[in-house]
């Protein structure tokens, strides 16, 4: 059998031709892949599942790791990286190849989902936390965190919390990669007002049209904009819903522990705008 060592010298784009072999068949070129979980927990998590869900996420580490390479901080097998809000291990599948198991660390609210990831053989260490916890981390001891899709759903004061625990927890020159809710999406909220509605996701987000209306001069003040739309278990509306959240505010908030690195709102490659955050 092989080990993951062997592997550590493929292309990206390479890897990712493994990663979606192993979606078909858990061993592939005699490495042991993580298996992945039934495709309607993909989907409650990412939205897709399989080659789909990779793809999504092959856009975003290709983005992250260009960052933190012109950043001055590229991944290499030495070094902590967290992803924050794993769910089923979509990007500690990616890492796997880069940082050595060791350094892999991953969390999640969701108690479930965590104790999925161990059956399926995510690999790195997984930690459960409470929605206004800890992380079970030391001061300064991160070099990476990656938050894809996880600030989107914050409330304010959910959101400072956490900044606050990047702040603790990070090295000097560390980098923060992760998703935010541009303009657009309240824009997109707002639109939705009197249309006739089959998705489920859009029928809820209707109710907060006329908020989503109201609030739009309120974020271009650089206010923090949240609808309490809620995530069912473990996620209720007071920590979980849909957060639009201009950069201004991470320029006023995340300073000066950090600096703003890029800032990508395109649509034609992330449905969600990617944020890089530097550790000073």
């Amino acid at each position: 059998m092989s080990t993951i060592d062997d592997f550590r010298k493929l292309s990206d784009k390479e890897w990712f031709d493994l990663l979606v072999e192993s979606t078909r068949t858990e061993t592939v070129h005699g490495l042991r892949f993580p298996r992945f979980p039934a495709n309607e927990i993909q989907a409650q998590f990412v939205g897709s599942s399989n080659e789909h869900a990779l793809i999504e996420g092959l856009r975003f580490y290709e983005f992250f790791k260009a960052e933190a390479a012109r950043a001055g901080n590229p991944l290499h097998a030495g070094a902590r990286i967290l992803d924050f809000g794993t769910g089923w291990g979509r990007y500690l599948r990616y890492f796997w190849k880069d940082v050595a198991e060791s350094g892999l660390h991953g969390v999640d609210i969701d108690p479930v989902i965590i104790e999925t990831c161990r059956s399926l053989g995510i690999p790195g260490n997984l930690e459960q936390i409470e929605p206004l916890g800890r992380l079970p981390y030391a001061d300064a001891s991160m070099d990476v965190i990656l938050a894809y899709s996880v600030f989107t759903h914050l409330p304010e004061n959910v959101h400072r919390h956490w900044m606050n625990e990047f702040k603790r927890v990070t090295r000097p020159g560390a980098i923060v990669a992760m998703t935010i809710e541009p303009r657009r999406f309240l824009e997109f909220v707002a639109g939705l007002k009197d249309q006739q509605l089959e998705s489920a996701w859009h029928i809820g987000l209707q109710r907060f049209s006329d908020y989503a209306i109201a609030m739009l001069p309120a974020y271009d003040a650089g206010q923090f904009v949240y609808l309490p739309t809620g995530g069912g278990d473990f996620r209720d509306a007071t920590v979980y819903g849909d957060a639009v959240c201009p950069i201004s505010f991470f320029e006023a908030n995340w300073a000066p522990e950090f600096t703003v690195r890029a800032h990508v709102d395109d649509p034609a490659r992330f449905w969600q705008a990617a944020l890089v955050l530097q550790k000073v």
